[in-house]
């Protein structure tokens, strides 16, 4: 199965949930800056929202990805205020034609004083379970 990771992360947060899906899945994770080569049959894809929005880099990179290239997409994230900008991702996907898994997987990041110290060890080991499901849910 060919399984990437790409993500988006300003403070650092979503970058730790990347790494510990990334290392779950067999595979390094890449900024959204990298575009995808060959079509991968699961993509894991992460963002956090700032300023009640995601991030112009995500919505750019999800915009130009196509159903031929992405066979299904797990969604993951972080924040300190949203709950999650995993619904907004899902909507822009569901609208290119790909296929999102079900559930996703949030947890608190840090910012200023709240929620200091996530993700925290738990929360990795948490994202890493959510990788190996998700692997496990799709077919080739």
């Amino acid at each position: 199965m060919n399984v990437a990771v790409r993500y988006y992360s300003r403070g650092g947060n979503t970058k730790k949930l990347a790494q510990a899906i990334a290392q779950a899945a067999g595979v390094s994770a890449e900024t959204c800056a990298v575009p995808l080569a060959p079509p991968v049959d699961l993509l894991f894809l992460g963002a956090s929202v700032y300023g009640g929005k995601l991030d112009e880099q995500m919505q750019a990179c999800i915009a130009q990805l196509t159903a031929e290239q992405v066979k299904a997409v797990a969604l993951f994230g972080t924040s300190a205020f949203v709950k999650s900008g995993n619904s907004e991702m899902e909507k822009r996907l569901t609208a290119n034609g790909i296929h999102v898994l079900q559930p996703d997987f949030y947890c608190h990041g840090s910012f200023l004083v709240l929620y200091p110290g996530h993700p925290n060890e738990n929360d990795l080991a948490q994202a890493a379970q959510f990788a190996r499901k998700a692997c496990s849910m799709v077919s080739v």
